[in-house]
């Protein structure tokens, strides 16, 4: 419950029901009594997007369950004596006759199955994905249209040509479109000079802390809450105040204050005033305070008191600060403009402001604290440059990580193993244990691990690409993850485990469908191990967040100062673009074998329940997902969920063809044509209620409630869930992270506080050229590092 002990004060009251400690098992009942409505209030939208997509998964999965238990294997095993197809050998075998030809009579009896079928679970796929298409667009829209926070008002305008680059002309040029009211303008300018200034400041401040650190240890003060008042005598709180804290304190418990010992001090400069950095700390013993060496990498030079260096150099780089902050920069094609209203900022993020191309381009905002500003800050060539690079490199990567996978691939039967290492090919023959361990389990481990490092390295890479927010890099992230999963640890594993001759099945394409059915077939033991170690084997290590567990006691050894604990207690962050990509193909390769095989259907339904209170306990209690994509991911998910079916529908036509069936593999080429159509239908009216807020939605709140709370009882469960869920108004997690956020750059007007000494609540204790002094501040739980804003603590 990493997440709920790191809530402040203003948000206790939106917390989850609190889980049982009495027994081992005692929180499952409370997580699965948590409904949707919390899920929203405590989660937010994309946490509720991403757990729809495990509750369909679940519905539809248990539909098409439901049919191969009673009809398909009660049917197949009638005709073949195996339940699922490609056990034992080739389906239609014991059908053939002496000459090698399949008896017809009992070929097509059997084989019509598959056809219908084909087109029954095509239909429940689409059914579901409607169904919940459906449901997401009408709660996105009500929790949506009901929000007026600075994000929903604002707009992103890039292509803004050189002479409306000004705050004043900007707005001026915007409001004689007659579009409406502009309520304010932040022009986005070559910062980049303020950025490496805080970078050093960072690091100073760094350094400051933990010699206070080591100063507070020496004189029993290190462990000071919850009354810092107590001990440290805070220069802005007035004794009475500083009384109330703890009532019992004697008077005469005061001491001497620390300063530098100036017998043993040499200051690097006469003329630096040192005593700057004198705290009144109230102790009970004089410890020496930490001298260092300036030259030479702290090996020569004068020996001088550390905190009294780095405190000028503080006041010096804050100096420099200052200065930079009023020097002029160059503006950007790129602005953030925030409008009078939620409908004008929809109207305008819609609409086409310029008849020149690549001119005023408009989109919606991403919110405040999603904006990666040391991106927003490249002048375009530069970041064109770094996602073009990065473009590049991902796609070298993909074709150099096909060659390792199709090595794994010759582990997946014997005859590949007999082919490259003739030796092993004998020993497993012999051994038949063996040869199970090495076929079956060896190859599922090996894609586990592979599955678990790139998807990291496309983290990373996607950091670097220059997105503009937090939310963006995300969604790209589960495109290139899903696309290496998909590519290169499912088609290149599945075709290159039987194909001996790649480049000659490459020239002949009309054996795609055929081959992809034969390698299916012969591939379903491996693809049930997999499922079953994805959902049995790896989530209890996900549920434990085993990843955080294990670099938890190497940071806290290195942490010492109250900055680095309160780094050290904050939620990691779940990130999409690692969690998601993975169940997409979970459920894609179950649809695929849906028809052929009853385990694997088995074995995807446990995987996805299992799945779907793993992570709601995540996103509920222990993660934060601070990326601010107001449920974008379900596009990527619908695509390729159809995708999917696509690749059913070829491997259906494909294992029919396997069977010599043609006439009954032709059947099935409206299929896909149906799917494009169900896909083309979504682009079209589906997908832009998926990224925009319609008007109606804005401005008529108070009808659409009535009308919601006198529907038609006929009508669907979704609508009628959607009316239950609707959000109360101000509580909705994104603004709640939003309050009293802007749109002016961060280092613009951040304030240049001094090291913390401690945390005392929600009460920072710092020290300042006066002393120390306490300060309120907001400890989010979705906060980025404020300098170095790609440096996420990601959940495993």
């Amino acid at each position: 419950m990493a997440r709920l002990n790191y809530v402040n004060k203003a948000n206790r009251k939106f917390t989850p029901p609190p889980l049982s400690r009495t027994s081992l098992f005692g929180w499952i009942p409370t997580l699965v009594s948590i409904g949707d409505q919390d899920v929203l209030t405590n989660a937010g939208l994309d946490a509720y997007v991403f757990l729809g997509f495990f509750k369909m998964a679940i519905k539809l999965l248990s539909t098409c369950l439901v049919f191969a238990v009673l009809v398909i294997s009660p049917i197949r095993f009638h005709f073949t004596g195996r339940y699922d197809q490609g056990d034992d050998g080739d389906d239609g075998d014991a059908n053939k006759q002496d000459d090698g030809f399949i008896n017809p009579e009992n070929y097509h009896t059997y084989l019509w199955l598959y056809v219908v079928f084909s087109y029954v679970f095509t239909l429940i796929v689409g059914y579901f994905l409607q169904k919940q298409t459906k449901h997401v667009v009408e709660i996105r829209q009500s929790y949506l249209g009901k929000q007026n926070s600075i994000t929903d008002r604002t707009i992103r305008l890039s292509g803004i040509p050189p002479e409306l680059r000004s705050e004043r002309l900007l707005k001026e040029h915007i409001e004689s479109l007659n579009i409406g009211s502009v309520s304010s303008v932040v022009i986005c300018r070559e910062w980049k000079p303020l950025i490496v200034l805080f970078k050093q400041r960072e690091q100073i401040v760094d350094i400051l802390e933990s010699y206070w650190a080591t100063v507070l240890e020496a004189t029993d003060l290190s462990n000071i809450r919850p009354y810092v008042s107590d001990s440290i005598r805070l220069l802005n709180t007035p004794v009475d105040e500083e009384a109330a804290f703890h009532d019992d304190v004697p008077p005469n418990d005061v001491s001497s204050l620390i300063n530098s010992d100036d017998e043993q001090t040499d200051g690097p400069d006469d003329s630096i005033n040192y005593s700057s950095s004198a705290l009144s700390l109230i102790t009970t013993q004089h410890p020496k305070r930490p001298k260092i060496r300036t030259r030479c990498f702290g090996l020569g030079g004068k020996r001088v008191d550390a905190i009294d260096y780095y405190t000028h150099q503080l006041k010096v780089i804050d100096e420099a600060i200052i200065e930079a902050r009023d020097k002029h920069y160059p503006p950007t094609p790129a602005a953030f403009i925030t409008m009078d209203t939620v409908a004008t900022a929809q109207m305008m993020a819609q609409a086409v402001l310029d008849p020149n191309v690549h001119y005023l381009i408009t989109r919606l905002a991403p919110a405040p604290h999603d904006i990666i500003w040391s991106n927003v800050c490249l002048p375009r060539k530069e970041r064109l440059f770094k996602v073009y690079a990065i473009t590049i490199i991902i796609g070298i990567t993909s074709i150099a990580l096909v060659f390792p996978v199709l090595y794994l691939t010759t582990l997946l039967n014997l005859k590949t193993i007999s082919k490259f290492w003739p030796y092993l090919g004998k020993l497993l023959k012999k051994h038949h244990w063996a040869q199970t361990l090495v076929t079956g389990l060896l190859p599922t481990y090996l894609f586990t691990l592979l599955n678990f490092v790139v998807p990291f390295f496309y983290v990373w890479l996607s950091s670097k690409q220059g997105f503009v927010s937090h939310g963006e890099e995300e969604l790209s992230t589960v495109s290139k993850n899903f696309f290496y999963i998909f590519v290169n640890l499912f088609l290149v594993f599945t075709f290159g485990g039987t194909v001996s001759n790649y480049w000659g099945f490459l020239s002949d394409t009309t054996k795609i469908a055929y081959q992809l059915a034969k390698a299916l077939q012969e591939l379903s033991l491996f693809y049930v191990d997999l499922i079953i170690l994805q959902g049995l084997g790896m989530f209890p290590f996900k549920l434990l967040l085993v990843g955080q567990l294990f670099r938890f006691p190497y940071f806290k050894i290195k942490s010492k100062t109250p900055r680095h604990f309160r780094n050290l207690y904050k939620p990691p962050f779940f990130n999409f673009g690692l969690q998601l990509p993975q169940p997409i193909l979970i459920l894609v390769i179950t649809i695929i074998y849906s028809v052929m095989s009853t385990k694997i259907l088995s074995a995807g339904l446990v995987y996805f329940i299992i799945g779907y209170y793993v992570y709601k306990y995540q996103l509920v209690y222990a993660t934060v997902h601070p990326q601010h994509s107001t449920g974008g991911v379900w596009a990527l998910i619908f695509r390729r969920v159809v995708m999917g079916l696509l690749l059913f529908q070829v491997t259906m036509a494909g294992t029919l063809a396997l069977q010599n069936a043609y006439l009954l593999a032709t059947t099935l080429i409206p299929l896909p044509f149906f799917t494009v159509a169900f896909l083309w239908n979504y682009q079209k009216n589906y997908y832009p209620l998926s990224s925009f807020i319609a008007l109606r939605a804005i401005q008529n709140n108070d009808i659409v409630g009535r009308r919601h709370s006198h529907i038609n009882r006929s009508r669907t469960s979704v609508d009628s869930e959607a009316t239950n869920l609707q959000p109360n108004s101000s509580n909705t997690l994104d603004e709640r992270r939003e309050l009293n956020q802007t749109y002016e750059y961060p280092f613009l007007v951040q304030s240049l506080d001094g090291p913390w000494l401690d945390i005392d609540g929600d009460e920072v204790i710092m020290a300042s050229s006066e002393g120390p002094i306490r300060k309120r501040h907001q400890f989010h739980e979705w906060e980025y590092d404020d300098v170095n804003p790609n440096v996420l603590g990601q959940s495993w």
